[in-house]
């Protein structure tokens, strides 16, 4: 049976000039940000990271497993499940990175989201470009 593969899509490559990123990364959307973490891993990179991880279920081998990858990059993880820490928003990323002007946000997951948190960053004074969003879409 002849199977065909296509891919990898998307425009994620983490190159920008700024000296801090904040990953975000929603239910699946976490997904560019382990592939990344797995290579920082092997290939540790300058910048200062902060990956905030926002899903509605919790299994605990997958957080396990997540923060140990970020641990082995030298990314700091902040990860919350809705129903227990409640739901990630642009005040809690700026209260937890005091740092975020100086910061690129890269977002993967839900579009709407991904808007919401765009439109209130850039309302708070980040540069519209310093805002990168994938979109789980055929382009």
């Amino acid at each position: 049976m002849p199977v065909t593969v296509e891919g990898p899509y998307g425009c994620f490559d983490f190159d920008d000039a700024q000296p801090r990123q904040i990953w975000i990364g929603a239910g699946i959307g976490i997904t560019p940000f382990i592939a990344r973490l797995k290579q920082l891993a092997v290939t540790p990179g300058e910048k200062t990271i902060d990956l905030f991880h926002s899903t509605a279920e919790f299994e605990q081998k997958a957080i396990d497993i997540l923060t140990s990858d970020a641990a082995a990059a030298d990314v700091c993880p902040h990860l919350l499940v809705d129903g227990k820490d409640g739901r990630l928003n642009g005040e809690r990323i700026r209260v937890n990175v005091p740092e975020w002007r100086s910061a690129s946000i890269w977002f993967c997951g839900p579009a709407k989201f991904g808007q919401a948190l765009r439109e209130d960053f850039v309302a708070h004074g980040l540069p519209p470009e310093h805002f990168h969003q994938e979109l789980f879409q055929m382009r």
